[in-house]
């Protein structure tokens, strides 16, 4: 932290508990902040930064993403938005070098291990679809997985032991992808992100060691979900439960209740269309208490993935059975298809979900033809908001491109980007209800009183963008409109534009 007293100055600072209250200028001390509308005489700060008339909101929290797996990403090979199997082809082979290759965001469109297999039948070709729960491997991968498979088109569980075949990273490359990721996020006036990464690379403690150490170079507000499989790590680790540090901390216990759409596995009310089945419960429904039970006999919440609408409900039923120790809090994770007497119940239930709006933009109607019938509520962000439960938005990213522009855009435009159709349009938020999912509502959950505003006693993390996002056309938000992040008083990106 500084010791200096530093004056922001010339900029619009919205405090954001509501949408008129603007500052002019906001005095920082030690992280804090500490004056607002302050005198402006240079003799009494040690450091004056000119904001140019910019409009600065608190800083913008990622919900629910994957730092490192975003940054894995941005590292090697990408195939989002292609949808032609030949094309697929073709950029895998320009991409293999006589090594392992791992690609990235295939849109399911025919690729079989076949495919693969001719690309080569010596090194392990990993190609993973863009839902991030199905993969594509060739029969080397299958031959290290003791596998038989047809298609070598794996979801769920085998995915993951799929991926557990590739070979894990040294503590350098482990570094280098999560400051990829903190990078890149501060490009888009990103200041922290709850992240789901303990499981999926080099284990609990590794992984915990990674972050500290890229975090005294790279500040950032790091909030790790522990997955169930690493708890008994934790628990051995001596570690508190939320703060390690100012940069860092240890949230809720992750698991899965269903699957995805994409993958025909989140669990429905309704059947898939042309199938005889309503998706899966990953674990079994016992299974799934289990793990709550368990989470909560070390006094934690939980965080659960759950997409189908049968799903949401059920898992309510559970979370109603086993609640979490009093002033603790537990939350949802997708949550786009909902039944109409799940929103009733939500009404006397404390908990958080963690939103994407961009999954409207990118997932329908394509989704919807998956589904027999039409669920009741689709992505019914204003009807659960209605209910009194905190939305905080996130991208899910590497899925979604982790730009809270594009989140705020979808939430209140709420339009498709393959047919350009507006779905259910009473269900759009405004820009401020949109602007505050990455504020209040992502901080929320952090357990810190002094996140998601602009005001004395803040922390003094700021997202400065060059037009007024309260009050400009909304199609402006796909442009690059960031000028300044500022994490603990520290500018960490200003824009050269």
């Amino acid at each position: 932290m500084s010791n200096l007293m530093k004056l922001w100055k010339n900029g619009h600072f919205y405090s954001l508990r509501n949408p008129n209250e603007v500052f002019y200028n906001v005095v920082t001390h030690d992280g804090l902040i500490v004056d607002i509308n302050a005198k402006e005489d240079p003799l009494l700060y040690d450091e004056i930064i000119d904001m140019k008339g910019c409009y600065v909101y608190p800083g913008f929290v990622d919900a629910h993403m994957h730092l490192l797996g975003y940054g894995q990403m941005l590292s090697r090979p990408k195939l989002f938005q292609i949808k032609s199997k030949e094309e697929v082809i073709t950029i895998i082979k320009a991409h293999f070098r006589n090594e392992p290759l791992f690609a990235e965001g295939y849109f399911e469109c025919g690729l079989t291990k076949d495919d693969l297999n001719q690309i080569s039948s010596t090194y392990p070709i990993y190609i993973r679809h863009n839902d991030y729960h199905s993969i594509t491997v060739n029969d080397v991968v299958l031959k290290k997985m003791k596998l038989m498979h047809d298609t070598g088109v794996l979801t769920e569980e085998l995915a993951v032991k799929a991926m557990d075949t590739y070979p894990k990273y040294d503590d350098e490359g482990l570094d280098y992808i999560l400051k990829l990721s903190i990078e890149s996020l501060y490009r888009y006036g990103i200041t922290g992100a709850h992240s789901d990464d303990l499981y999926y690379f080099n284990g609990f403690k590794d992984t915990v060691k990674s972050f500290e150490r890229v975090l005294k170079t790279h500040p950032f507000r790091a909030h790790l979900l522990m997955h169930h499989e690493t708890i008994d790590d934790f628990m051995a680790s001596g570690r508190p439960f939320l703060d390690q540090s100012p940069y860092l901390q240890l949230g809720a216990v992750k698991m899965f209740y269903d699957g995805t759409l994409s993958s025909k596995t989140a669990y429905m009310s309704m059947k898939y269309k042309d199938q005889d089945q309503h998706g899966i419960i990953v674990n079994t429904k016992e299974g799934f208490i289990q793990l709550v039970k368990k989470a909560r006999s070390f006094g934690l919440p939980v965080a659960i993935h759950v997409i189908g609408d049968q799903g949401f409900d059920e898992v309510l039923d559970i979370l109603e059975a086993y609640p979490p120790k009093k002033g603790m809090l537990d939350r949802l994770i997708h949550t786009p298809w909902v039944k109409a007497s799940t929103l009733k119940r939500l009404k006397n239930i404390k908990l958080t979900t963690d939103i994407q709006p961009q999954f409207l933009s990118s997932d329908l109607p394509w989704a919807l033809s998956y589904l027999s019938k039409e669920p009741d509520y689709i992505f019914p962000w204003k009807s659960l908001l209605n209910t009194g439960i905190n939305l905080a938005g996130s991208s899910d990213a590497p899925v979604e491109i982790p730009n809270p522009l594009l989140g705020i855009y979808a939430a209140t435009k709420r339009v498709s980007d393959h047919d350009h159709k507006v779905y259910q349009p009473h269900e759009a938020l405004t820009p401020f209800e949109a602007i505050t999912l990455y504020t209040k509502g992502a901080n929320y959950n952090a357990e810190h009183t002094n996140r998601g505003y602009i005001d004395i006693g803040f922390i003094a993390d700021f997202s400065v963008f060059k037009n007024d996002l309260l009050n400009t056309d909304l199609e402006r938000y796909k442009e690059d409109l960031v000028y300044m992040t500022v994490i603990d008083e520290k500018i960490v990106f200003r824009s050269l534009k």
